[in-house]
């Protein structure tokens, strides 16, 4: 792997969007609501633009604008912020040379060795800070950017346009997934995403392929190949992706009660799938339109 987990954290599902084709955005009605979702990306290129006009007038048609997280909010700077010295340094005599494993360990300096980056400055952060930092950085190495990314284009426009801003999770919610004090977990997640750097460009070039023409299936068979070739990897997964579905459905079908149109922006690897929003939300008898 990764494919998934790492893809999942470290904002890396990059794709595009073409005029004429189907993107990854749904809409599901209520009596009184329209409510619109959208298999986001959170790293871009200047060429992702402009979106498609199914998108926009998705967006405009909406009265609040929901996104996974508003990074821009006063309190999740905070709390990220005290999470990363909080829980994501380890004390004075631990690091990672004495807690990953000797294989994760090895990969690791041999990633650092081929980017010509230290380790040393890195020592005492916990795998999944080092997983987030090198992630990006590889990504805004092929030149993404996470500036131009879909779900801060539209938080910019949000705050133009004076619409609210709703989160369906909170930063302190994240940071506990990904900061999880389970010493195989750490080591898996930052092996597995220093494993997916050796093919992460050609995948890329699939997902952006699958996801401009609207093909969910085939973009979730991409985005599942890792659990195919390491089973043990479903409790991860499970952890780190489905409940989270579950959680964000719930809440889509709460938006779905009131009287007002919503436009929500997810990471697309929250959107396909068997357990993807658009699936959970067939399954309780909403009708869900591709566009």
């Amino acid at each position: 792997m990764l494919k998934k987990l790492g893809y999942f954290f470290s904002l890396l599902l990059i794709f595009a969007l073409s005029v004429e084709a189907k993107s990854l955005l749904y809409k599901v009605s209520s009596e009184g609501s329209d409510v619109y979702i959208l298999g986001s990306i959170h790293l871009a290129k200047p060429e992702l633009y402009p979106l498609d006009n199914e998108i926009t007038k998705a967006y405009t048609a909406s009265d609040v604008l929901v996104l996974e997280l508003d990074p821009s909010s006063q309190e999740s700077v905070k709390t990220i912020q005290n999470s990363m010295l909080s829980l994501g340094m380890y004390p004075a005599g631990k690091n990672l040379k004495n807690q990953l494993s000797t294989k994760t360990y090895t990969a690791l300096e041999t990633y650092m060795s081929k980017v010509n980056l230290s380790l040393d400055g890195m020592q005492q952060m916990k795998p999944w800070v080092v997983m987030l930092q090198l992630s990006v950085m590889e990504m805004m190495r092929l030149g993404y950017s996470p500036e131009l990314g879909i779900d801060q284009h539209f938080l910019n426009k949000a705050k133009q346009d004076k619409k609210p801003v709703v989160e369906l999770e909170t930063a302190a919610e994240q940071m506990a997934l990904l900061a999880k004090d389970d010493k195989e977990f750490q080591d898996k997640l930052l092996f597995y995403t220093l494993e997916s750097m050796h093919d992460l460009e050609p995948m890329l070039d699939d997902m952006f392929k699958y996801w401009k023409n609207g093909e969910a299936k085939d973009f979730e068979k991409v985005m599942s190949k890792s659990l195919e070739d390491d089973p043990s990897l479903e409790g991860i997964y499970d952890d780190l992706i489905t409940k989270r579905n579950h959680t964000m459905a719930a809440k889509i079908e709460d938006f779905l009660k009131t009287n007002k149109n919503y436009f929500i922006v997810v990471g697309a690897g929250h959107v396909v799938g068997e357990e993807g929003i658009v699936s959970l939300l067939q399954k309780q008898g909403y009708e869900l339109s591709q566009h």
